[in-house]
């Protein structure tokens, strides 16, 4: 496993997730934050379990396995950072991030299907205030990511997507929602049409 690696003053993004799979979708909207946001890097934070979720992922290790053979790219990161710490919540990791590397200017990044749901998330509001929150497009979520519990409580602390390039550097609560060339898959429907099997 390669171990995350950052100075003070570099800016981080964070895909966090269960990676179960990883596929095209996420490599594609990696590619767009790294240039869209100006970021330094970013890791992928391969969470051990989702809070949200009622079944358990596939094994840890084969995701992490799968994400880094189909995510190679020198500003990129495969991370079992919340295995190491034990963190389950977003807002743990965060504050573990933090702790370890002191400096380090951290952007948390989703998909538009996290911020249509975004406030069940464990203190959701501290997450907004915390770091900046970059949000890209997925199919079928504009309207409802745009209309959502937390798209209209932090509606002024919108970046444009014009202005997309400054995100990094804002004071939170900061957030911006790009609109990005999409690619039409989900972990959910690999696995429904049997093209994940991590037992294998």
């Amino acid at each position: 496993m390669t171990r995350e690696n950052a100075r003070p003053f570099q800016t981080v993004g964070l895909l966090g997730g269960s990676f179960d799979p990883p596929h095209a979708g996420h490599v594609h909207i990696t590619r767009e934050a790294l240039r869209r946001f100006g970021l330094d890097q970013i890791w992928w934070l391969v969470t051990p379990g989702n809070p949200l979720k009622t079944e358990g992922p596939a094994p840890f290790e084969k995701r992490v396995e799968a994400a880094r053979s189909i995510m190679q790219h020198p500003k990129v990161t495969i991370s079992d950072f919340e295995a190491r710490v034990g963190t389950r919540y977003t807002a743990e990791t965060l504050i573990e991030l933090h702790m370890s590397y002191p400096g380090t200017r951290f952007v948390w990044l989703m998909g538009a299907d996290n911020l249509v749901q975004f406030h069940r998330w464990d203190k959701w509001k501290w997450i907004m205030q915390t770091v900046p929150v970059g949000v890209l497009a997925r199919p079928g979520e504009r309207i409802g990511a745009r209309r959502s519990v937390a798209a209209r409580t932090f509606r002024h602390a919108r970046i444009p997507a014009r202005a997309s390039h400054l995100l990094a550097r804002a004071d939170a609560p900061a957030w911006c929602f790009l609109n990005v060339p999409m690619v039409d898959l989900s972990s959910t429907s690999l696995r429904a049409r049997g093209l994940w099997q991590p037992t294998a």
